[in-house]
């Protein structure tokens, strides 16, 4: 019989204190007040806020949390994510983090200040370069203001991440890796990712790949999975293209482009059915490769590989670099 009890008394307290809470909640309207007022009194009119939502959840059991951005008037891009008990933030100088042994709301403002500035330091002795920069949470973004070589492109990129280096990286937010987005005002070359990782303490720069947000991303896939899937049914009929794939581009020449997609068998609808009906097996069992070139819009080598046991694409990628680079 306690047994039985023990669970409702416990519904039952929660319940009550969930009730207790409720009865003194605060309105969106009331919370934005209270955070206005908070914002007047500590920073003036430096500090706007957007995107204010309540963030009620069953961890602390307070329907006042909220969670606002908060950014400098003058400069957006200082901009924090605070959260904050609507309830108390009125009668606060500073708002600790909900998180143990974190920056509070003002030490955050201060050090995002010191990134932003750090970033702006970079940003303007890469403009002479013919290179603008925008940084992003995990990417930083390098606009060129027209095509170059690509050797004097990996030229700029390499002189940018000397300078990235000698800051402390970890405050700037990226941690052991990070990609550049590389864009062309004068659009001659696709968007591209360069990947960048760290290793024994120094920054470096690996592979590229084509960028899937660029906007002709979509026409150049469906134009090689067209080749692709007739090379199949010419090679191997039995076979099907699977969803998933990976690119390299060529350093030397970033028009051309290695493109992996995994292979697997075509199966019926029967077939499926009884296959999740079993132990799961991977269906992959080889991918296509695709030596492309952006420009000319062809193949310049296709081949199938069969897999006798499974390869990553970056495992795939690297070994076919190997082959055709």
């Amino acid at each position: 019989m306690i047994r039985e009890t023990i669970p409702l008394i416990i519904v039952v307290v929660v319940v009550t204190l969930l009730y207790v809470k409720l009865k003194h909640i605060l309105s969106n309207k009331s919370a934005a007040k209270n955070l206005e007022l908070f914002l007047k009194n500590n920073y003036g009119t430096t500090l706007k806020y957007k995107n204010l939502e309540r963030f009620f959840n069953t961890a602390t059991m307070n329907p006042n949390c909220f969670t606002v951005v908060i950014y400098e008037a003058r400069n957006p891009n200082v901009e924090m994510h605070l959260t904050f008990d609507a309830s108390k933030i009125v009668e606060q100088k500073d708002v600790a983090s909900v998180y143990p042994n974190e920056l509070s709301f003002n030490e955050t403002y201060i050090e995002k200040q010191q990134v932003v500035a750090t970033q702006a330091v970079i940003s303007d002795k890469m403009k002479p370069l013919g290179v603008d920069l925008k940084w992003s949470y995990n990417f930083i973004e390098l606009i060129f203001d027209k095509s170059y070589t690509e050797n004097e492109v990996l030229e700029k990129e390499q002189f940018f991440l000397n300078l990235f280096a000698k800051e402390d990286t970890d405050k700037l937010g990226y941690y052991h890796s990070f990609t550049l987005h590389l864009s062309f005002k004068d659009n001659e070359y696709p968007l591209l990712k360069h990947f960048v990782e760290q290793k024994n303490d120094k920054w470096e720069l690996k592979d590229i790949s084509l960028n899937e947000e660029d906007k002709s991303f979509k026409e150049v896939s469906l134009l090689v999975n067209t080749v692709k899937n007739e090379y199949l049914e010419s090679k191997q009929p039995a076979l099907k293209l699977a969803n998933y794939y990976g690119t390299l581009v060529n350093k030397v020449d970033f028009s051309r482009v290695i493109w992996v997609t995994y292979t697997e068998h075509k199966r019926t609808k029967k077939e499926l059915e009884e296959a999740k009906k079993g132990v799961y097996v991977s269906p992959i069992n080889g991918y296509v490769v695709v030596y492309w070139n952006l420009f000319k819009k062809q193949a310049q080598h296709i081949a199938f590989v069969s897999l006798e046991e499974h390869k990553s694409i970056d495992e795939v990628l690297e070994y076919e670099k190997d082959n055709l680079l």
